[in-house]
């Protein structure tokens, strides 16, 4: 079918493209000449003066996401512009480049580099493309074939497997051998590794009988479940949806011995030892706990240790930005999983052991508090009660999601008569950003101003527990003075670029950083870039009062040599008569498949060599001759 001219001029016209300029080549070419030439243009970066610029490496997977530590392994990077690729890093150093073919790259894990999911860069002579999650383990790892659906792979326990789902409504399954009353956990990761898929997981006995089933509203589920005899065992992985992309790959970890489950309390007072009691599976010297196999099992407090949240190297999890909150993950030496522990400014309350699901039963708090409650029983409801006086004002907080549960808390506030007055709502991003802030989260958290003298109550409940419960449906309620307080987070460029931060040498290169403030804080934040690289420079930038965001410069030198380093932003806001200083958390945004923006484990900085000039043409010098004359 032909292409009508007007029509596509009428097109282009719409789209604001010059309109002059146009019609001239819509009079001289073909429409589909010219929508080629757009596209090689868009593609290639070529700008109006005809100059080319390299477009940016683009990372869409690694292949497999993960490896064994002290090991090395043969990587497949796949996405764009990556002809130039020279290796792959980590914020911590944990990778070596051995060797690179095209877009694979063999590479060595350090002995001690730290196991757990970190962000893994890929480096072009370009500049530094967006990072994928690559997940570091102790054990023997796996790479699935695809084979039929009724063919199970052998799995060594323990172990990990890397697998994808090759098309819609594809299983997989997996098989290993276990003993009778052995203890062992099955843990599915795909969203954790920037993946799609959703996995349900299913564990069969050597008789075929159906012994565990995952729950279908996990992101990533982990089963812990007890042999019931000798003999070989699969586990079969299906997405929820039946649903199948180029982002479904996932990795399955089977691990024998005890598991942690989660801790009570889940948060402890900053500064202060705390005792904390383990909740888990087969925990050497635990208690029984109930007929579940749960068992729990006191920590004394020398005993209580954890990494705070990039305290120098990473963010722990993958939860929504919108955490703003200190903690870490507390692992036990000997037990497989962790626990999420928070670092409390406030005296910490656990559960309450008598009832207080109705308001008459509501539970007096002495403010401020933060409560570690938990919801065990099918829509089971939590009532507390405390006093305020007239033009109070709380700050009320419910940490739920936020603790990476998959949970929809909702907190009401009642007067003393049982009259709702108000249902807290969540945080909001700041408004004129400019670009796609990740500020997201179900969990309530806003000030309230008490209209009157007298004692209030509060009733916190899931809004999914119906049928979700458990002793891991925990969750926390902080009610205190507003806590004046700053967050700030750094985008590359402007905000809406994928790539990696990198800067050619003579050149320069933007971070837009982005300030959150809490408890009615509205002062300037003064950002600073520490350990540049040498020949690189940044004037510190300040977000003024009452503003979201601001912009900070690197600048290199003609002489700054090539490398890759690891830097660091530093925030710093006076709240009354006090300085205070905050890292700056970076955010990666992470392309399709799996598209994301997620706070990344550290601020890599790419220096690139100066871009070659431009050759200029050289005319070719013409022989003056004299003209024949004409002969007689």
């Amino acid at each position: 079918m032909g292409i009508d001219r007007k029509e596509e001029y009428d097109r282009w016209q719409v789209s604001g493209l010059s309109i002059r300029p146009m019609k001239r080549l819509m009079d001289r070419f073909s429409p589909r000449l010219l929508l080629s030439l757009l596209v090689v243009q868009s593609v290639t970066g070529a700008t109006a003066d005809g100059l080319l610029q390299a477009a940016p490496p683009t990372v869409t997977g690694l292949s497999p996401p993960v490896v064994q530590v002290g090991k090395t392994a043969e990587i497949t990077v796949r996405g764009t512009s990556l002809e130039k690729l020279q290796g792959l890093s980590t914020a911590g150093g944990s990778l070596e480049t051995v060797s690179i073919k095209k877009t694979r790259v063999r590479i060595r894990v350090k002995p001690d580099a730290p196991t757990g999911t970190w962000d893994t860069w890929a480096r072009t002579a370009d500049g530094l493309a967006n990072p994928r999650s690559l997940q570091l383990v102790a054990h023997p790892v796996v790479v699935a074939d695809e084979t039929p659906d009724t063919t199970a792979t052998p799995v060594p326990l323990p172990g990990t497997v890397a697998a994808r789902l090759d098309r819609a409504a594809d299983r997989d399954r997996f098989q290993f051998n276990g003993r009778r009353n052995q203890w062992v956990s099955v843990t599915c990761r795909s969203s954790s590794l920037d993946g799609t898929v959703s996995p349900i997981l299913t564990l069969t006995a050597p008789d075929g009988r159906e012994l565990a089933h995952s729950p279908g509203h996990l992101a990533e589920p982990t089963m812990t479940h007890r042999l019931p005899a000798d003999g070989q065992y699969q586990v079969s992985v299906v997405d929820r949806g039946f649903l199948h992309d180029d982002g479904s790959h996932y990795t399955l970890t089977i691990e024998p011995g005890p598991r942690l489950w989660t801790t009570r309390p889940t948060a402890v007072i900053a500064g202060k030892p705390h005792a904390v009691t383990l909740l888990g599976y087969d925990l050497p010297g635990g208690t029984a706990r109930g007929t579940a196999g749960l068992v729990t099992l006191p920590l004394k407090p020398p005993k209580l240790s954890g990494q705070l949240p990039y305290s120098g190297s990473r963010w722990p999890d993958r939860r929504p930005v919108g955490v703003l909150g200190s903690g870490f993950p507390l692992k036990h030496p000997g037990i497989g999983g962790d626990s999420w522990i928070s670092i409390s400014s406030e005296p910490v309350l656990p559960e309450p052991t008598a009832p207080n699901e109705t308001s008459a039963q509501a539970h007096s708090l002495q403010l401020p508090v933060r409560v570690c409650g938990t919801f065990e029983r099918s829509a089971d409801v939590d009532w507390y009660s405390f006093k305020a006086t007239k033009g109070q004002q709380l700050e009320i907080v419910g940490w739920g999601e936020r603790l990476g549960r998959s949970m929809q808390l909702e907190a009401i506030i009642h007067d003393a008569t049982g009259k709702p007055l108000v249902t807290l709502k969540p945080p909001v991003a700041p408004k004129s950003i400019g670009f796609d802030f990740p500020f997201t989260t179900s969990d309530p958290h806003a000030n309230w101003t008490s209209p009157a003298d007298g004692r209030y109550g509060i009733v916190v409940r899931d809004l999914l527990g119906g049928s979700l419960y458990g002793p891991e449906r925990a969750y926390q309620l902080v009610i205190r003075s507003p806590r004046k307080r700053f967050t700030v987070f750094a985008a590359i460029g402007d905000g809406k670029t994928s790539a990696g931060l990198s800067i050619p040498a003579a050149g320069s290169a933007k971070l837009q950083v982005v300030v959150l403030r809490l408890g009615g804080w509205k002062g300037p934040v003064t950002v600073t870039a520490e350990d540049l690289p040498a020949g690189v420079t940044a004037a510190p930038t300040t977000i003024a009062a009452g503003k979201p965001v601001a912009q900070l410069t690197l600048k290199a030198g003609p002489k700054t040599p090539p490398g890759l380093s690891l830097i660091r932003l530093s925030a710093t806001g006076t709240i009354g008569k006090a300085k205070r200083e905050r890292a700056v958390l970076p955010l990666a945004r992470i392309p399709a498949p799996g598209p994301a923006v997620r706070v990344a484990d550290g601020l890599l900085l790419a220096v690139t060599p100066v871009a070659p000039a431009k050759p200029k043409s050289k005319k070719k010098a013409t022989k003056k001759t004299s003209p024949t004359k004409p002969q007689p």
